[in-house]
């Protein structure tokens, strides 16, 4: 359980970072910026639309869906549900 409490404040730091990172970027551009979860894949090498695009049926929009989002919403929602499954008993 301790395992995953951390992962769940990983994500969370992860997805706060990654608004930081968009506030920053807003700041020296003048306008909003929100990269999207593609964005970000494509920094790293990974063409997210493209899986999208190739998944089969409705996979393929909900993972379309995904790929549009900020990629720091899709985190910090995913952590902050693993923290409040995850958080210590009394």
């Amino acid at each position: 359980m301790a395992a995953f409490r951390f992962i769940a404040w990983v994500l969370v730091a992860i997805a706060v970072a990654l608004l930081g990172a968009d506030g920053v970027a807003s700041l020296e551009q003048g306008e909003p910026i929100m990269r999207s979860t593609a964005d970000i894949m494509m920094l790293v090498g990974i063409d997210g639309r493209a899986m999208a695009e190739s998944a089969p049926g409705g996979v393929s929009q909900a993972l379309g869906t995904i790929m549009g989002l900020p990629l720091w919403g899709v985190l910090g929602i995913i952590g902050v549900v693993l923290t409040l499954i995850f958080r210590p008993m009394e």
